[in-house]
């Protein structure tokens, strides 16, 4: 058993996580931490590819964050099956092609609206003022919820990711998240009076293979759909917006020629995954790779780690290729939990960036005042990423 200094939350290893993956993917794809409690670290491809695939040895029920944190039971991502079919199924059709077509009107809407509310200024937060809203509305509107009342649920989510676990900071937002779900609580109970057409009252009514869809269960799936909707996406912008101003030709590339931005877009995701790992329970004596793993251990994949394999993305995987093909990053998980929402991501991925090329295509970052994550623990985002534009003209002056 190799063991190693790791710990994946704290603030020295934001600076260095990819060289610490690199190292690890050489010398030991699977470790062992001593690190909250201790676990086992897994960071090479196939290594976490086995682990995704196999929902019976390695249960998520307990949460697929290290360490735990008290913010609720999420359905379906702490469900194995057969229960995490039945929860997928339920969530299926709201997150189809088809529907997530129906909303790219109102992202391309919202988006709009927030660069017109600074176009004329010549600077802006493009995580704070454009990143934050436009997933948090649009989560809010797939549920039924108002909107406008986004920052209710997406600051306390944020201060989560991004602080340290067992931090002043951290704790709060965990008080924070779950003052919100009393607000889950009080629509829920709201549609159960009075049904609308929208998610909580589809699901409140839905049922699957006879079995009835409990009120408690569609208060925990719609906890998880605002925790899946309102930070992935936001890290990823945040990031890719650093990304184009440091490549400056793949910038210009795409404001040429956004048929790019499909396949640029899963090498962004590919290249700095917003979520850098999940953990899993082991439930029964096993092996991963050479390496033997006791039941009742935790296991760690590295998503993040995965993604820069050189056994699978050549010797170039640690640099961004636009048109790498093919692309079979992990940043969306594998098997039986992979993201339902990665379709809603890659829209609004494609329309944000798509509007911030159109509108503000020179923009500059100011990089001292960069605000970065406390932890990549959790998430791996920008907490604030400032910028200077050329001004430009409100839409609809």
């Amino acid at each position: 058993m190799t063991i190693v200094d790791f710990d994946h939350n704290s603030r020295e290893h934001v600076d260095k996580a990819y060289e610490t993956y690199r190292r690890h993917r050489s010398e030991c794809p699977v470790a062992w931490t001593e690190s909250h409690g201790g676990y086992w670290v897994l960071a090479g491809y196939d290594e976490v590819f086995q682990v995704a695939r196999d929902d019976h040895t390695f249960s998520s029920t307990k949460g697929a964050v290290v360490p735990s944190t008290d913010v609720g039971q999420l359905l379906p991502i702490m469900a194995d099956p057969p229960e995490l079919e039945r929860y997928r199924t339920l969530i299926n059709p709201f997150l189809t092609p088809k529907a997530v077509k129906e909303q790219e009107a109102f992202i391309r809407e919202i988006t709009d609206e927030a660069i017109d509310s600074w176009i004329e200024t010549g600077s802006a937060d493009l995580v704070m003022d454009l990143a934050n809203p436009i997933p948090a509305k649009l989560t809010m509107r797939l549920l039924g919820l108002d909107p406008a009342e986004w920052r209710m649920f997406a600051e306390p989510l944020h201060d989560v990711m991004y602080t340290r676990p067992g931090t002043p900071e951290n704790e709060d937002g965990q008080r924070r998240v779950l003052s919100f779900s009393q607000k889950i609580i009080e629509e829920v109970d709201t549609r159960i009076a009075t049904p609308k057409d929208d998610m909580i009252s589809r699901l409140l009514a839905s049922e699957y293979n006879g079995v009835k869809t409990s009120r408690q269960e569609v208060i925990d799936l719609a906890r998880m759909v605002i925790f899946g909707g309102m930070d992935t996406v936001v890290a990823a912008l945040g990031n890719i917006f650093l990304q184009l101003d440091r490549h400056p030709d793949i910038r210009r590339r795409l404001i040429e020629d956004r048929g790019l931005l499909p396949t640029a877009i899963e090498e962004f995701l590919r290249f700095e995954a917003p979520i850098q790992g999940f953990g899993r329970y082991v439930t029964r004596d096993t092996c991963i790779g050479t390496q033997s793993i006791k039941a009742g251990e935790t296991v760690f994949m590295l998503w993040a780690s995965a993604n820069r394999d050189e056994k699978v993305f050549g010797n170039n995987a640690d640099e961004l290729d636009i048109e790498r093909m093919p692309n079979r990053h992990l940043t969306f998980g594998v098997g039986g939990h992979r993201c339902q929402g990665s379709t809603v991501a890659r829209t609004e991925l494609r329309i944000v960036l798509d509007r911030v090329l159109e509108r503000i295509p020179d923009y500059k970052v100011v990089w001292d005042k960069v605000v970065g994550p406390d932890t990549i623990g959790s998430s791996y985002g920008q907490r604030s990423v400032p910028v200077t534009f050329t001004p430009g003209n409100k839409l609809n002056a």
